[in-house]
């Protein structure tokens, strides 16, 4: 009795369940046959992509190189990308620099056109002379200002200019009252005296102050030329530094050039050598 029951609890499974699936996945009008025959097909086009790709794997297995050539492609790797990194950092130095210099440069051209002119580089001759056609031009200007200044307070000009005043002062004192020009010569020759003081102080007046405007001219001259000579010899020093970096930051250019045609290529070779 209990056999019975652990017979009836424990019972095998029939084979009406796999007869039942296969009834589910065969289409109507299709024999258990056709199901397994398309089945088949089916895995042995899974083995034939399975069986090209486990032979691309090879192939390219058969064509990966050795590992100490990767690991030498990996370390120069790494040190071509940190001699680029300085590189870009010198650069970047370099690049600053000169910006500092144009800046420094656009300053003095301020100040030579602030002392010169526009045309201070055609007038100052920076290029291939000194700048002493400039300065004599100036000096001729000057030269012919303190001229003018001169004329003006000359003796000839005050004793022209007294002369006219007391020849129209007699002129009309002898219209109005003719006589009183007979009654007085002693008041005439004290006043024609007074004239002749006072022209003679005049000119003694107008050559010390064009001897003081000739002078504070001339140190004037000195000292702007002192100055023009010092900024040129600082222009063209700086030009002549500029040039110098240039030409180093032209090299540096073609090495970091060189470096990352060379970093490129790795980096195409690199992933196919890892890929493999």
């Amino acid at each position: 009795m209990r056999r019975a029951q652990s017979v009836r609890h424990y019972g095998r499974p029939s084979i009406a369940l796999t007869s039942d699936d296969l009834g589910v996945l065969k289409e109507p009008g299709e024999s258990d046959e056709d199901v397994l025959r398309r089945q088949l097909l089916e895995k042995d086009r899974q083995v034939d992509q399975l069986t090209a790709q486990v032979d691309q794997l090879k192939l390219q297995l058969s064509q990966r190189p050795p590992l100490e050539e990767i690991q030498a492609l990996t370390k120069e790797y790494k040190n071509l990308d940190l001699l680029l990194q300085g590189t870009q950092r010198e650069n970047e130095r370099c690049m600053a620099e000169l910006e500092k210099v144009k800046a420094r440069e656009k300053l003095l051209e301020k100040k030579l056109c602030d002392l010169a002119g526009e045309n201070w580089q055609s007038t100052l001759d920076i290029p291939p002379a000194s700048g002493a056609m400039a300065i004599g031009s100036r000096s001729g200007i000057l030269g012919h200002q303190r001229t003018g200044t001169a004329l003006s307070g000359s003796p000839i000009a005050v004793s022209t200019l007294s002369g006219m005043y007391s020849h129209s002062r007699a002129g009309s004192s002898s219209s109005s009252s003719s006589p009183s020009a007979f009654t007085h010569p002693h008041q005439q020759h004290q006043q024609h005296q007074h004239q002749q003081q006072d022209q003679s102080q005049s000119d003694d007046h107008a050559h010390d102050h064009t001897a003081d405007l000739s002078t504070l001219q001339l140190q004037q001259q000195e000292a702007l030329a002192q100055k023009l000579e010092q900024i040129k010899l600082l222009v063209l020093g700086m030009d002549q530094r500029l040039q110098t970096r240039e030409g180093a930051l032209a090299k540096k250019l073609e090495v970091a050039e060189g470096n990352t045609k060379k970093l490129e290529a790795l980096k195409r070779e690199l992933p196919v050598a890892i890929s493999v």
